[in-house]
């Protein structure tokens, strides 16, 4: 797959004609605008945008049906979830699991809404769980005995690196 085509925001603004043909010529309409200082912006045209979200919402449906289907879907799936995700190899098993049911029913909330900043976040979340399984002192310590010991107040982040 071809990088997204880049134009500024300058030249936007300055050449709409040909920035807009640029967009037009790209065969996933689309195109990345830079902004100094900013997050850059991504134009693509409402075709684009109005199939992304039906992908969205049409795994959303798939999946949800496959987990209704019974218990020896949810085995399968989460058996193969590594193929799409190959960091789930560091989660627990048991964690493997709740990533798929947590992932299906926050893709079927946010496709509901129009929405894939939440289904970006679940997967975000769950990916930064895995490097804290990843590595080996940080395991040993969440695998710990825990105790039911208060340790009090955390710090704010400030106070801490002060102290």
């Amino acid at each position: 797959m071809s990088p997204t085509p880049q134009a500024t925001f300058s030249e936007l603004l300055q050449k709409p004609k040909d920035t807009v043909a640029r967009l037009d010529a790209n065969p996933r309409h689309a195109l990345r605008l830079t902004r100094r200082g900013d997050e850059d912006l991504y134009l693509t045209t409402v075709s684009q945008a109005r199939a992304a979200a039906e992908v969205v919402e049409s795994t959303s449906r798939l999946f949800i049906a496959l987990m209704k289907s019974g218990p020896d879907v949810v085995e399968l799936l989460t058996g193969i979830f590594p193929e799409a995700f190959p960091w789930v190899r560091f989660l627990p098993e048991e964690d493997v699991r709740e990533f798929l049911v947590e992932l299906v029913d926050v893709t079927r909330a946010a496709s509901d809404i129009n929405a894939v900043a939440p289904i970006a976040q679940c997967i975000s979340e769950w990916r930064n769980t895995a490097e804290l399984w990843a590595d080996p002192d940080t395991a040993a310590a969440l695998l710990a005995e825990s105790t039911d010991e208060d340790f009090g107040p955390v710090p704010d982040p400030g106070e801490a690196a002060e102290g």
